[in-house]
């Protein structure tokens, strides 16, 4: 379930380095231009992050994550 409250300054870097602590490897040769992928070692499925991020893309990037059998609330607990 996503959290309540969303920031709406998400950086990318500090996004990456959240997913990376909760299990997610970076992949930076996968995306294009600024995007970058990170990589779920368990299931190899991947999610793009993009440089510019807005509170829209950080639920985008929250439910795939959940998809992936993550915890959002987590996640976002390690931002």
């Amino acid at each position: 379930m996503l959290p309540p409250k969303l920031p709406s300054d998400v950086s990318q870097k500090r996004i990456l380095k959240v997913l990376k602590k909760v299990g997610f490897s970076i992949h930076k040769q996968g995306g294009r231009g600024s995007h970058i992928k990170v990589i779920d070692p368990k299931t190899g499925k991947f999610i793009t992050i993009q440089y510019h991020l807005k509170k829209g893309e950080l639920k985008e990037i929250l439910k795939s994550a959940e998809a992936l059998g993550y915890d959002a609330t987590e996640i976002m607990n390690n931002y």
